[in-house]
């Protein structure tokens, strides 16, 4: 099995790696006209492990293991009118490939350090950014 990411504008302007996977796993099915081909666990791997295998960075990345980097997000999976994609959740590793997109991360940790929480984004004033950005005319 071999990994797979987005890699810029070229691969769909959104960059949602949780849509690639969704996308990875329904062409499997259309094409060999078998669902289980693929499995959404598998896909989850090519997104994670495979691809710190392929680069050679597997003792750094790509799992969740003590001495690794902690590179983790974390997703909003409830059951609720807010997050309605979510109904019904009967398999929960399905329901993050099939169901879930980049709307859904709710905190990001890169090498340990929260950038992200409750998705508010630390250390950074949204507004002053936003003044800075050019208006259109």
């Amino acid at each position: 099995m071999l990994p797979f990411g987005t890699d810029g504008q070229g691969s769909g302007n959104n960059l949602d790696m949780f849509e690639t996977m969704k996308i990875a796993c329904l062409i499997q099915g259309g094409i060999h006209e078998n669902e289980s081909r693929l499995s959404a666990k598998d896909v989850i791997k090519m997104a994670t492990i495979n691809g710190a295998k392929l680069l050679g960075l597997s003792d750094k990345i790509g799992s969740i293991e003590a001495g690794k980097d902690a590179d983790i997000i974390i997703v909003d999976t409830k059951e609720n009118l807010d997050n309605i994609t979510m109904f019904p959740n009967l398999n929960e590793i399905a329901n993050l490939v099939y169901n879930t997109s980049g709307k859904n991360v709710q905190t990001t940790i890169v090498k340990g350090n929260i950038l992200m929480e409750n998705r508010q984004i630390k250390g950074v004033n949204l507004t002053e950014i936003l003044k800075k950005l050019p208006k259109n005319s």
